[in-house]
């Protein structure tokens, strides 16, 4: 089996398991769907059903789909997103088997079965907006909360694609900044972007992280919880039960 096979295989499993454990599937069906940027038609006409069965699952009107209705909406996402190109699934080949908690790279790290807005995450994070504040109603499903110093000395370019984890639709949050520069240049490297980026521990951001933040319309916070610890226990406190 190929590695993007063995990837859409267990990407398949991954997003059947999400929906037939979650207290509200049809949320998490839509959350996969937009993660695939599919419309709802396009969706319905593929499974041959109407759009307007998508829509009653996704906001609860429909009562839970069983097994083979969900197996039809998986295969669906992934068969229309390689008639696409496969965009999606060769972003999961890169970015699944995240394995940086071992180096103490990533610090905390969650996928969200619901998504928020970009200002929802930093109002929770008391953070203050330093660029890219017209971006703030991009929406975001995880994060990933990152050492910054050993990143930068650690991380080439395949490895930092992992610090996305199940999507780049997240906010990226380092830690032990000092002028926001090193992050925002590895960033602007990268074929995946991040939806939003939050710096903490930085005093002053450094001008030319705020440009870049304004290049790639990214927007760039500061949290001003005092603490790694602090900002852990509040990360964790968005995570879904």
């Amino acid at each position: 089996m190929s590695i993007q096979a063995s990837v859409r295989e267990r990407l398949a499993r991954r997003i059947a398991g999400e929906i037939a454990i979650s207290d509200q599937p049809g949320q998490t069906m839509r959350m996969w769907r937009e993660r695939f940027r599919l419309p709802q038609i396009e969706l319905a006409d593929y499974i041959g059903i109407s759009p307007s069965v998508i829509s009653d699952y996704e906001s609860g009107r429909r009562k839970s789909p069983g097994t083979a209705t969900i197996r039809r909406f998986v295969m669906a996402l992934l068969a229309l997103d390689e008639k696409h190109g496969g965009q999606v699934i060769s972003a999961f080949v890169r970015l699944m088997d995240v394995s940086l908690v071992d180096l103490n790279i990533v610090l905390a790290m969650s996928d969200f079965t619901e998504s928020m807005t970009a200002k929802e995450f930093c109002n929770r994070l008391k953070c203050d907006i330093e660029a890219g504040k017209e971006h703030l109603d991009k929406e975001i499903f995880g994060y990933t909360l990152v050492d910054v110093e050993r990143a930068v000395k650690e991380l080439d370019s395949d490895a930092f694609l992992k610090l996305f984890g199940a999507t780049t639709e997240r906010c990226l949050i380092f830690t032990r900044v000092n002028t926001g520069r090193a992050p925002m240049i590895a960033i602007k490297s990268q074929e995946f972007k991040p939806t939003l980026v939050v710096l903490h521990g930085v005093e002053k951001v450094d001008q030319l992280a705020l440009d870049l933040s304004e290049q790639m319309n990214i927007p760039l916070a500061v949290s001003k919880i005092s603490s790694i610890d602090g900002l852990t226990r509040e990360l964790h406190s968005i995570e879904p039960d």
